[in-house]
């Protein structure tokens, strides 16, 4: 059965593009023109985004070597456990929103120390899915539509955080 599996997962990929470049033939699609085109777009989009790609890993990397991230999880730390999360959290939850590829190193931290079958593990693994990592969307996403005004969508977004981190330790606490 695992080799059926295995195959499946390599041919699927392969299968899939054959299938796209077929049914666009059949439409009679200019296929490759449309694929540069979308090349073209994927590669201005990404342009777009770069300025704020590493305007967010600066901040980042700027907070991490200052200290005022390790300052700011002293300060937030009590007021957490007082909720009833776990510290071990802490740098979880004040790195998710910002950078997902930061936050899954900090997972990776996390799950070593305590280990996945503990509670702090489990809400890690279920925070980590389930959060979104607001100013990173906020930041990418309305830079390359053009819109300004995020006046609602921080706030929001930031409130589903709080919810999901909030939703993540009361899954873990009664499953």
């Amino acid at each position: 059965m695992s080799s059926v599996f295995q195959w499946i997962s390599v041919m699927f990929v392969p299968a899939l593009c054959l299938g796209i470049i077929g049914y666009g033939v059949w439409k009679k699609a200019p296929v490759y023109d449309l694929f540069i085109e979308g090349v073209r777009e994927g590669l201005e989009a990404a342009v777009m985004m770069l300025p704020f790609l590493m305007a967010i890993f600066l901040g980042l990397e700027t907070l991490k070597t200052s200290g005022a991230l390790s300052s700011l999880e002293l300060l937030v730390r009590p007021v957490l456990n007082a909720v009833g999360i776990p510290e071990q959290l802490t740098p979880l939850i004040l790195l998710r929103p910002v950078s997902g590829s930061g936050s899954l190193a900090v997972l990776e931290e996390t799950l070593k120390s305590v280990g996945p079958d503990s509670f702090a593990g489990r809400a890690a693994c279920i925070l980590s899915g389930s959060c979104e990592t607001v100013f990173y969307v906020v930041g990418m996403y309305f830079s390359v539509t053009s819109v300004k005004k995020v006046r609602h969508c921080l706030p929001i977004g930031l409130i589903c955080y709080v919810i999901g981190v909030f939703g993540a330790v009361i899954i873990c606490k009664y499953m």
